[in-house]
C-alpha cells in the first residue's frame, strides 16, 4: 500500500513538473510573438495565430489510473481540428474595409498578404498582417489628403 501512494506522489509531482515547464513554454512562445504597437486588425490575426500553436501542442498528462479520458483522447484520431483560413481572412478583409481585396499567397517557405482596391487603384504586399493593416492605412490616409 505505501509504495502505491508513493508511486501516486511521485506521479503527481512529475505531472506538476511538467505542467511548470509547459506553461514557461508558452509563456516564452507568447513573449516571442506579441510585440507592442499592434493595430486591431495584426491583434485578431496573431490572436487566431497563437491560439492555433498552442492548441497543437499537447500538454502534459495528467497522472490516472488508465481510465480517464480527455477531450483530446475523443478527437478523431487525434487529429487537431484545420484551422478556418477563409473566417479568418474574411475578419482580416473587414478589418481593412470593404473596397480592398484581400489574398494570401504560399511558395514553399515563403508567404505574403497582398491588398489591392476593387478599382485596381491601388496594390500592396507585405509579409505579415501587422505590416500589411500600416500599409494601407498609409494608403487610405494619402487617398483622403
Amino acid at each position: 500500500m505505501a509504495l502505491k501512494q508513493n508511486s501516486s506522489a511521485q506521479a503527481t509531482d512529475d505531472y506538476e513538473q511538467a505542467l511548470r515547464e509547459y506553461e514557461a513554454e508558452l509563456a516564452h512562445y507568447l513573449e516571442e510573438r506579441i510585440r507592442p504597437g499592434l493595430n486591431s486588425g495584426a491583434i485578431r490575426m496573431l490572436a487566431r495565430s497563437i491560439a492555433r500553436d498552442i492548441a497543437a501542442q499537447e500538454p502534459p498528462e495528467v497522472p490516472d489510473n488508465g481510465n480517464a479520458m480527455t477531450d483530446r483522447d475523443a478527437a478523431s484520431a487525434g487529429q487537431a481540428p484545420a484551422p478556418d483560413i477563409v473566417a479568418d481572412m474574411r475578419d482580416f478583409q473587414a478589418e481593412l474595409g470593404a473596397d480592398w481585396i484581400l489574398r494570401l499567397s504560399v511558395c514553399g517557405h515563403d508567404r505574403w498578404l497582398t491588398a489591392e482596391k476593387k478599382d485596381g487603384s491601388q496594390h500592396v504586399e507585405a509579409p505579415d498582417p501587422e505590416a500589411l493593416v500600416n500599409m494601407v492605412d498609409a494608403v487610405n490616409e494619402n487617398v483622403a489628403r
